[in-house]
């Protein structure tokens, strides 16, 4: 550990000045302001100073010195570069192009994090590198208010943010055997202005963390004896939708699924979703938990069928699937606020019984509050 300590303040000497050993502190800024830098909050850092944190926290920190490193050398590599310099919109679409790529590096990091052994994530929670890529200094890969263009026709500005799961929803599991259901429980969704794909700002790219969960039904129950039909065609809950897994003896939670997913949202007159899934883990409930509340024969079964379930990779839980389109968080782009809604409602088919249910992102904690002023340098 003191190999690994003295890594990190070497490579932070190149950031901060000379490193005081006696002092705990470097020449150049306050470890509050490197706290902030890093991601951290000031205890986290003072025990990294002080040389009390684990060793998992110490290889964390190596690998995200090592990132804003490399985000340095790139910018420094492109204002010294002999090259004839870019137009300003072009050179800002190749950097952020560049930060685009690192945060992909970054979360490429998450799924490696997302199947790592419990010693190298106890320390920090499975959206630790996202977070880090969207609220760290050195990344922050959000187009800013001063960027935008000067008519202010920028759509996508103040839709950056970061956005959660508005309401759980449910999607019964189309197998074999009946009994399991996912439930979609807990989201936190980054968005930024893809300028480097549409400059014209109708793209939002959107870096979502899943933890849901997957539930046995111990009578096996089809799905239809959920449902209430006529409540589905006229638009209302169904009681499929409105029921409590929790609170219903019937049911045991048997997984939990982390999933890091890439968004694309095209803004127009709505907002339409696509994307894709970049990694996804499947970590069962523990044997003993299960054993408490199900027989041994059939917590066999329970994981036989979760690897089905994780092979076939969660992607089609049935079929036709169809979803609507969001409409815009308001009238005027400009108007979008914290709280606003991006709002998917679908329709899923599972032996032949319609399910309705509906994925809303809410915004949480907006970028960029203050609203786009056109300039008035032609008027």
């Amino acid at each position: 550990m003191e190999e690994l300590y003295a890594r990190i303040t070497e490579k932070l000497e190149k950031l901060y000045g000379t490193f005081e050993s006696d002092k705990k502190r470097f020449k150049n800024s306050s470890n509050s302001k490197i706290a902030r830098d890093l991601g951290y909050s000031d205890a986290q850092f003072s025990r990294l100073i002080n040389g009390t944190a684990t060793p998992g926290e110490y290889e964390r920190t190596l690998q995200n010195v090592d990132r804003v490193l490399k985000i340095k050398e790139l910018e420094k590599n492109a204002t010294t570069s002999n090259l004839p310099k870019p137009e300003t919109s072009r050179k800002k679409n190749w950097l952020i192009g560049i930060l685009a790529a690192l945060l992909l590096i970054s979360l490429t990091l998450l799924i490696l994090d997302l199947q790592a052994t419990k010693t190298n994530v106890e320390d920090y929670p499975r959206d630790y590198t996202l977070r880090w890529a969207f609220e760290t200094e050195f990344v922050n890969p959000y187009t800013k208010l001063e960027e935008l263009p000067a008519d202010c026709n920028f759509p996508c500005y103040k839709l950056q943010g970061q956005w959660e799961l508005n309401k759980k929803y449910k999607i019964p599991l189309y197998i074999e055997t009946d009994g399991f259901h996912y439930q979609a429980t807990s989201v936190k969704m980054y968005t930024r202005c893809a300028i480097n794909i549409e400059p014209d700002g109708s793209l939002l790219e959107g870096y979502e963390y899943q933890k849901h969960e997957i539930w046995y039904d111990m009578t096996e129950s089809n799905i239809s004896t959920f449902m209430n039909n006529n409540d589905v065609k006229n638009g209302e809950s169904s009681n499929y939708e409105t029921l409590d897994f929790n609170k219903d003896s019937r049911f045991v939670k048997v997984a939990t699924v982390h999933t890091l997913f890439r968004n694309r949202f095209t803004i127009g007159d709505s907002i339409s979703r696509d994307g894709q899934v970049i990694g996804r883990d499947l970590v069962p409930v523990p044997q003993d938990i299960l054993k408490d509340k199900l027989s041994e024969e059939k917590v066999i079964f329970i994981n036989k069928k979760l690897n089905l379930i994780a092979r076939n990779g969660l992607e089609d839980f049935s079929r036709p699937i169809n979803c609507a389109e969001s409409p815009l968080p308001g009238i005027d782009f400009h108007d979008v606020k914290e709280g606003d809604l991006m709002k998917f409602t679908c329709k899923l088919t599972t032996n032949r019984v319609p399910s309705v249910y509906t994925k809303a992102f809410k915004l949480t904690r907006q970028f960029i509050k203050s609203t786009c002023r056109q300039s008035l340098d032609d008027e």
